[in-house]
């Protein structure tokens, strides 16, 4: 219970945690046997913000001495918590690799333009809301005069890796 922290608590219901302790209990049944495998399936789905980060820190503090297979969704978290990402495409190994290197092949091809650029051969990849009104991020080879470059992210990789399958 100390691994987890939820100590203060080893005398109450279950019935009365949040879904963040719920979670932790679950982790610490998993532990009970100090397995060298650890596999989790979106453990932080539903989670507060203030949670999610409590829970990365304890899968990391977990993957010191065994090895972690995270299942999920939630960019972020693969961004703060791994150290090598397995991504599976068409139902096959698509690539294995850090989360850096995996960023650093859109380098120098991703960029960012005001939402009525025409994009020429840029791929959109998503829009957000910027300074001056909403920017499309684009791939390109040839950007736009008025594009300006950024630095990929894990989220960024991750929709131009999965940009033409149909969830």
């Amino acid at each position: 219970l100390d691994l987890v922290a939820l100590t203060e608590v080893e005398d109450k219901k279950m019935k009365q945690f949040s879904g963040g302790m719920i979670r932790r209990v679950g982790i610490a049944q998993a532990m009970l046997n100090d397995p060298k495998l650890l596999i989790l399936d979106e453990p932080t789905a539903g989670l507060d913000p203030k949670e999610r980060v409590r829970f990365r820190n304890l899968i990391h503090s977990l993957a010191e001495n065994r090895i972690v297979i995270l299942s999920t969704h939630i960019v972020s978290d693969i961004e703060t918590i791994a150290g090598k990402i397995i991504m599976i495409r068409n139902h096959k190994l698509f690539c294995c690799d850090s989360p850096r290197n995996i960023c650093d092949k859109l380098r120098g091809r991703l960029f960012e333009v005001p939402y009525d650029t025409a994009l020429g051969d840029g791929l959109l990849l998503s829009e957000r809301q910027g300074e001056n009104g909403t920017v499309l991020r684009i791939i390109a080879h040839t950007p736009p005069a008025n594009a300006k470059p950024v630095m990929p992210g894990l989220e960024d990789a991750f929709l131009y890796i999965y940009r033409d399958i149909v969830l």
